[in-house]
């Protein structure tokens, strides 16, 4: 009888041992898990919180053309550098990206990334696009894209 006891004990000193074993690793998955979820609730949040829109598009010379954008959302947008901005004939547009200096097929905020480089609420950015040649009697469409992925288009054309 006294040995039946002994080997009950011991079962139940190993069941409590492996119970407290899954306990805590189901606890720290859940501790992974929450900060997951954070995480893209806060990414969702700053998507959702932000927005732009193309206001007006003209061309300055026959190889520039100036976009100004306007941050309507509740959010200002950082990284300004990492903003896409696709810009060409409709259905033909292609990328062109960012530098600071008078370079074909990329774009620059006028005067340069001001400081600090951020895209406050209700704030106009003047991008200026430099283009081989913008030929007349062509429809443009200029796309913006920033680092949260919001987007807004604008379709032109050059009398």
């Amino acid at each position: 009888m006294a040995s039946g006891l002994i080997g009950e004990a011991i079962l139940i000193i190993a069941s409590v041992i492996v119970a407290g074993s899954v306990a805590g690793v189901v606890l720290s998955q859940i501790g992974v898990f929450e900060s997951s979820i954070t995480q893209t609730s806060e990414a969702q949040k700053d998507k959702l919180l932000t927005k732009i829109k193309i206001i007006y598009v003209a061309n300055s010379t026959d190889n520039d053309a100036e976009v100004w954008v306007k941050n309507i959302g509740k959010n200002p947008i950082t990284s300004l550098d990492k903003i896409d901005v696709y810009f060409g004939p409709v259905n033909a547009v292609q990328r062109f990206a960012y530098t600071v200096g008078d370079v074909d097929e990329t774009w620059e905020i006028n005067g340069g990334i001001p400081s600090p480089a951020v895209w406050q609420q209700m704030d106009t950015l003047e991008l200026q696009l430099d283009e081989d040649s913008l030929a007349k009697s062509t429809t443009y469409e200029v796309r913006v894209i920033t680092p949260q992925g919001v987007s807004d288009e604008y379709i032109f054309s050059i009398p």
